[in-house]
């Protein structure tokens, strides 16, 4: 798999697993799949079109998908366990995050803290996605939002191939 001149795939897996929630498995057990919205989201120059993305020069996919109608832009991350939003995407789109004690996660920015959240309605190209969970990290804690597994595990399909990732 080619990688960005200035990004190896060591550094790269080392760079997902980092931002990833790895050893967390969201309480709610997972999203669930609604009809898809009649309009797509637009995703600017993240993408071909909706669903293919390409990876960037710093050797990442990032899509633009609607969290509750809001456009977020997000870092594709397959391994991370849940959807999780900087508390800035979270604030924009309306997601408030749990009351329950929250947590600390040491991700690649240091350590930040943490609330469990639900997106009421995730929209990645034409799939909407109902009652996702997520993490809502605490400033400093992320650069970007990361579409993780409880969201990507609802799509038909994620395929790498060489420098496109195809999300069906």
């Amino acid at each position: 798999m080619p990688m960005a001149p200035s990004l190896s795939l060591k550094s790269f897996s080392l760079a997902v697993a980092a931002l990833g929630f790895t050893g967390i498995t969201p309480p709610g057990g997972g999203a669930r799949l609604t009809p898809p919205p009649a309009v797509p989201v637009p995703s600017g120059n993240d993408s071909i079109d909706p669903l293919t993305l390409t990876r960037s020069a710093d050797g990442l996919f990032y899509v633009t998908a609607a969290v509750n109608g809001v456009p977020v832009r997000f870092v594709v991350d397959t391994g991370a366990n849940v959807v999780v939003l900087t508390r800035a995407d979270a604030a924009a789109a309306g997601v408030t995050g749990s009351t329950a004690g929250g947590r600390a996660l040491r991700t690649a920015g240091g350590t930040a803290a943490m609330r469990w959240a639900t997106i009421e309605r995730l929209i990645i190209g034409d799939h909407a996605i109902a009652d996702a969970d997520a993490a809502i990290v605490g400033d400093g804690g992320l650069p970007h939002s990361l579409l993780g597994q409880s969201a990507l595990s609802r799509l038909e399909s994620v395929t790498l191939r060489g420098n496109r990732l195809h999300l069906r």
